[in-house]
């Protein structure tokens, strides 16, 4: 059915309102904005189903979560696992909570019954309540750190990790086949007897599981300065809770940005990888009235850190917060422990994991972009009875311990001030200790670049211009000679120097990545959940400057490859 069609249909559906009808009614005229919203229904990406508000099949309304959620009830029975229940919650974001209560509605009346959060709640808490559940599925609606015109439908497994590729495509090949007219849903879901409210017992052990994985250590300065802010998000009530149960006592909020709020009024995206996120708490901040800076994306599942510099503040970047975590965990683990103990990063995170797990001894797995792989490895390791240490992504997420299966910016959080706590203690900073590890183990800067695209034709042009790359064969990149060349959809690493190829035993997924003979990266994606190619590059030398200068040779020679590419 194309764009057109589907466009009539809804008009003609009686099972859609009149307030939709009339948003719909006055696109008439308006071509592409009706083939953007009716060309295809949302897919599961990544991140699950994320799309702007709207009316139509490829929008986030009521009738895509209802649809959604009965393509979720159908697999759910068929493979035996309804009878377990699903765990719903949602984030700050436009109609979420109207978004819970319709997936619920839709659940019960498929004979699932439903845990459901009371109120406002990080993704983490969601993950954590399918275990506690023992549910057989969960559902977080949030577009994560995204404008304020989208929302989202994030579907988590059994062991609360996000669903597979296997499941989400299960999922949409049954929601493909469904009309509205196919769901069934409880016109009043709260009062069925398949409904339970998720109370103060799951918050109480999920800080009890978080005070026994982040004890901290004996040498601990818990007068660390600490100013955080959830960014109008979830955060507000759980990171300062988190804190203060670990003890430290002087930690302020940005009171501007500390209430929930749907508009994010005061940033312009709520997203924690962005230096506009920390403007407000800067400027609170003021000239060093803090140790740490700390911001919580809106479902809480990232945060972004800022640190004390002469007489202002420094950005951390993900994989920097993610090394000196990585690091100062590891510290904590006896050496004949080691042995069994594993970190998980992923393809796109910074290379200077590598020679910091070699010299603990412990193991390093690297898997697809995305939490749901490293939760997925999580599971493998538990059967192998190996110890899951810490994992994190360069976007910011992290998890350590067992109990969650998602990144957990309320955890994390604990984390870097428990560590910025300890090494203060030692009298050196968290930028201090970043600069001996580069001095150790050398310089690795990386950098992102995202190219956003506003329409499915450019998307398109994108996918062709990857196509085209994968079947150019690069020698030399910027002046540098590459070595490794690998095809993630095709499954094939190359050894340009060798003339060798070795399979690569990962899932599918259409990513390039190149490696020079410096161990320099270059890795282009489509990303999983927004209209956006991302490329990510990073160098590596003994030398501060020499690292600096070959970054910027690199990014510049492959920004110009992908201008061009996209301008055909």
């Amino acid at each position: 059915m194309d764009a057109n069609k589907r466009y009539q249909a809804w008009l003609e559906d009686q099972q859609v309102d009149e307030t939709t009808k009339q948003e719909l009614l006055e696109l008439e005229g308006q071509d592409n904005e009706i083939y953007e919203r009716f060309y295809k229904q949302l897919q599961f990406g990544t991140g699950g189903l994320r799309g702007k508000l709207g009316a139509g099949p490829n929008r986030m309304n009521l009738y895509t979560v209802r649809l959604a959620t009965q393509a979720l009830a159908n697999v759910l029975n068929a493979n035996g696992q309804g009878d377990n229940g699903v765990a719903l919650a949602c984030d700050s974001r436009r109609l979420s909570q109207e978004f819970v209560q319709a997936a619920a509605a839709v659940l019960v009346e498929n004979r699932i019954p439903v845990y459901v959060f009371r109120e406002i709640t990080p993704t983490p808490l969601l993950s954590f309540a399918v275990r506690q559940c023992q549910a057989g599925a969960g559902i977080m609606v949030t577009a994560s750190h995204n404008p304020p015109e989208y929302n989202g439908y994030k579907v988590y497994q059994s062991d609360g990790g996000q669903i597979l590729s296997d499941i989400a495509q299960q999922i949409s090949e049954v929601m493909e086949e469904l009309a509205l007219a196919d769901v069934t849903y409880s016109e009043n879901p709260v009062e069925h007897p398949l409904w339970t409210w998720v109370d103060e017992d799951l918050y109480t052990e999920y800080y009890q599981q978080l005070k026994a994985l982040c004890p901290g250590r004996e040498m601990q300065d818990l007068s660390l300065r600490v100013l955080y802010t959830p960014l109008h998000g979830t955060g507000g009530k759980f990171v300062p809770r988190a804190l203060k149960e670990a003890g430290f006592t002087q930690v302020d909020c940005v009171l501007e940005q500390l209430s929930p709020d749907e508009n994010f009024p005061t940033v312009k995206l709520p997203n924690p990888e962005e230096a506009d996120a920390f403007r407000l708490a800067f400027s609170q901040a003021g000239n060093g009235n803090y140790d740490v800076i700390m911001a919580t994306d809106p479902d809480g599942d990232r945060v972004g850190v800022a640190l004390l510099k002469d007489q202002g503040y420094a950005l951390l970047n993900g994989n920097q917060i993610g090394i000196l975590l990585t690091d100062y965990l590891l510290q904590t683990v006896p050496v004949d422990q080691r042995a069994n103990c594993v970190v998980i990063t992923t393809i796109v995170t910074t290379e200077m994991i590598k020679p910091i797990v070699r010299k603990f001894g412990v193991e390093l797995i690297q898997t697809l972009t995305g939490f749901k792989y490293i939760a997925d490895q999580m599971g493998i390791l538990e059967q192998k009875n190996k110890r899951f240490l810490f994992g994190f992504e360069e976007s910011y997420g992290y998890l350590a311990g067992n109990f969650v299966r998602d990144k957990d910016a309320v955890m994390a959080s604990l984390l870097v001030a428990q560590m910025a706590a300890y090494y203060k203690s030692k009298g050196i900073s968290l930028l201090q200790r970043l600069d001996q590890l580069m001095e150790e183990h050398g310089f690795y800067f990386e950098r992102l670049r995202s190219y956003a695209f506003h329409s499915s034709v450019e998307a398109e042009k994108a996918n062709r211009f990857i196509e085209d790359l994968r079947q150019q064969s690069f020698t030399t990149i910027a002046g540098l000679p590459i070595r490794i060349f690998r095809d993630y959809l095709q499954g094939i690493e190359s050894d340009l120097i060798d003339n060798t190829q070795t399979p690569i035993l990962l899932p599918r997924e259409d990513v390039l990545q190149w490696e020079t003979t410096a161990g320099d990266r270059i890795t282009l994606r489509p990303s999983g959940t927004e209209p956006k190619m991302k490329l990510y590059v990073g160098a590596v030398s003994k030398n501060q400057t020499e690292t600096e200068v070959k970054l910027a040779k690199l990014e510049a020679a492959f920004t110009e490859l992908v201008t061009k590419g996209l301008e055909k």
